[in-house]
């Protein structure tokens, strides 16, 4: 039975940390989750996009879910991203949390896929762990209509929650909450938390960014919860520029300058994402605006 019987808020998407020899930096990872819970996020998933799951090998990233649940110890609800390129590794990865003691479990659907195979997936992982399963429903990988989520939600009991993350976010969140939303514990958000109050105001009840300011969004979601709907605006206001810059060399700075990570490599060359010095620039001139919503693990001087 899952640790966490009702999951809700900001959960953190990890980045995944690499070594100089491009291995995964597994005392950087087992860092980075206890940021999460240290920072007051509500939750913690890994790998997923943000965690580049398609750059891990199967027994890496095993290691790397004992790792991150042995570094939380309880502390926080750890969803396991079981996103593959096949169904039979989908089903190995959810074998695997079942196996070490997930929380919950996330996947797409391969790439190259449609619809009809992605509703069999669901139906199979359902077979494999017996905890709460959920639903990540992205364009780029065979979106499910709203319907299509609906269907799942009452054929698969263990379907308990929804990310949604079909563009524009908002209006595909009101969709599946008319739909399910009296029957699902909680309807995600995506695309960084770029539109959390509107996702939220449309039915939403959490949102799954890169964990890097995540907390600065927890904060918000709080806000919202408590009825501070001006006071949780005008916080997101402030943090909304950063967010439209994330990629993946911005996560990794932004949680380098944390005194989180140690290291800032990629097993992929960024090419012409990775920062130049006017990108940096800029990013400490927006990191002042929200430094006063930084409670913990506050920036440090660039080294």
């Amino acid at each position: 039975m899952a640790r966490f019987d009702d999951m809700k808020g900001i959960f953190g998407l990890l980045p995944t940390p690499y070594r100089e020899d491009l291995e995964i930096h597994i005392d950087d990872l087992k860092k980075v989750a206890n940021f999460c819970c240290e920072s007051g996020q509500h939750g913690i998933v890994w790998p997923v996009m943000v965690g580049e799951f398609w750059f891990l090998g199967e027994e890496e990233r095993i290691r790397g879910l004992d790792a991150v649940l042995e570094e939380v110890n309880g502390r926080l609800p750890v969803v396991f991203g079981c996103s593959g390129i096949s169904v039979p590794q989908v089903l190995l990865y959810a074998r695997a949390a079942q196996k070490a003691g997930a929380d919950s479990i996330i996947a797409m659907t391969p790439a190259r896929t449609d619809a009809a195979t992605a509703m069999d997936l669901y139906r199979r992982l359902a077979g494999v762990f017996d905890g709460p399963i959920m639903v990540q429903n992205a364009d780029m990988y065979a979106p499910l209509r709203g319907q299509q989520v609906a269907q799942l939600v009452d054929e698969i009991p263990q379907v308990e929650y929804v990310k949604e993350e079909r563009q524009p976010g908002p209006k595909h969140i009101a969709e599946v909450a008319e739909m399910v939303g009296d029957r699902v514990k909680c309807i995600f958000g995506g695309a960084a938390g770029k539109f959390l109050p509107d996702e939220m105001r449309r039915g939403a009840n959490g949102n799954m960014p890169a964990c890097e300011l995540a907390d600065v969004l927890a904060k918000i979601t709080e806000l919202w919860w408590a009825g501070q709907e001006e006071e949780a605006r005008a916080m997101h206001r402030r943090l909304l520029p950063l967010l439209i810059l994330e990629n993946h060399p911005f996560m990794r700075y932004i949680l380098k300058r944390r005194g989180v990570f140690s290291t800032l490599v990629e097993r992929a060359p960024a090419g012409k994402l990775a920062l130049d010095e006017g990108d940096k620039r800029e990013i400490n001139t927006l990191l002042e605006t929200v430094a006063g919503d930084v409670e913990s693990f506050p920036i440090l001087p660039e080294h």
